[in-house]
């Protein structure tokens, strides 16, 4: 039963990833990772994404990865 919650929950944020990197709107991605995840400070995001946001798809997932990753160090210092 574990096993399942787990796939479930991944395939989740898979969805949700996928909506944010679609999102024409940054504070919108922003905002729905944000809530997935519970990151309550936008200090990070702020400091990741560009002020416009790119066109193309894979851009937007290169700006949104790297905001995690930040997101982690910073959390984990």
């Amino acid at each position: 039963m574990a096993a399942e919650t787990t796939q479930v929950k991944a395939y989740i944020m898979n969805n949700l990833l996928a909506e944010a990197i679609a999102c024409d709107d940054p504070d919108r991605a922003a905002r729905i990772i944000r809530d997935a995840l519970g990151i309550e400070s936008d200090d990070v995001v702020g400091y990741c994404f560009p002020t416009e946001w790119p066109a193309d798809r894979e851009r937007r997932a290169r700006y949104i990865g790297e905001w995690l990753k930040t997101e982690a160090r910073y959390l984990a210092s």
